[in-house]
């Protein structure tokens, strides 16, 4: 995040990857039954391969004029899962990586799976509880433009700790932070979730949830003098579909919708948005 403060607002964002199909809309309920179980599980067999989209464009108001960056990024990653005594073990490769970000005074940057460093490794509690413990990294001269520091707190949602049934609601805060050299970020986001009932996709009943979040992000970048601060609020609205013989999320879609202010010295206030799709999918 060291290229600027409009693409390191990009790197925040929910992560991408795409390949091989797209997540559905869901259909109708069909009813779930009385009440439903969650929990994360090691599926058989332990791996999926999940794939991302996600398309975003940022527009910049300033006194010079309004700015806007469009950045798609898709990321496939290979994810290993295992027993842990906190729940689910969970190491994932990078197999498909692709990010390009434009404007028409900026021309476009871009990074592929040659600039990514590393693996995913995280501990995923019975509930959706995250512990990341290694992520991928991006070669320094498009470090801005990471989806990763998001990419496990998006793909696997937060689940309810009691059986829920159809209408049923549950409400749970996903809190995330990137530290570096010059640079920190805060995203918060409060999930509100809404059990639907089922849905069959290409011959799987699945359960349908209905998902709305609220997000505030705040980032600080520079040193001393020169310190700039975004601070951004906005919400999420979508949808996850829950395999309950995979104990895992098969699709999800979702559209954001985010507003806020960058304030730099000697430029004063600078307002921004920042809105588009992420399509999240399984593939067993």
């Amino acid at each position: 995040m060291r290229n600027g403060t409009l693409l390191a607002i990009i790197g925040l964002l929910p992560a991408a990857a795409c390949a091989g199909g797209s997540a559905p809309a869901p259909t109708p309920n069909a009813g779930t039954g009385p009440t439903t179980s969650f929990s994360y599980r090691v599926p058989t067999p332990p791996t999926a391969l999940y794939h991302v989209d996600d398309s975003v464009v940022v527009s910049v108001s300033t006194a010079a004029g309004d700015i806007e960056v469009t950045t798609t990024t898709l990321l496939t990653m290979n994810m290993v899962f295992a027993r842990d005594v906190a729940g689910v073990g969970i190491y994932g490769t990078v197999v498909g990586f692709n990010v390009a970000s434009s404007s028409p005074g900026m021309g476009t940057r871009s990074a592929g799976a040659e600039d990514v460093t590393g693996p995913l490794a995280l501990v995923l509690g019975r509930q959706g509880h995250v512990e990341v413990g290694a992520m991928p990294s991006l070669d320094s001269a498009v470090m801005d433009l990471t989806p990763f520091p998001a990419v496990a707190f998006e793909i696997f949602p937060r689940l309810p700790a009691r059986p829920i049934g159809r209408g049923g609601t549950w409400v749970d805060t996903v809190t995330w932070a990137v530290e570096e050299e010059t640079s920190e970020s805060a995203t918060q986001t409060v999930y509100t979730y809404t059990l639907m009932g089922d849905t069959l996709v290409e011959g799987e009943t699945l359960l349908n949830i209905a998902m709305q979040g609220d997000i505030t992000m705040e980032m600080l970048e520079g040193v001393g003098d020169a310190v700039v601060r975004q601070t951004l609020s906005g919400s999420t609205t979508g949808y996850v579909l829950w395999d309950p013989e995979r104990n895992l999320p098969k699709y999800s879609a979702s559209q954001r919708t985010i507003e806020g202010t960058n304030q730099v010295p000697g430029a004063g206030t600078i307002r921004m948005s920042i809105s588009g799709p992420v399509r999240i999918w399984a593939v067993y």
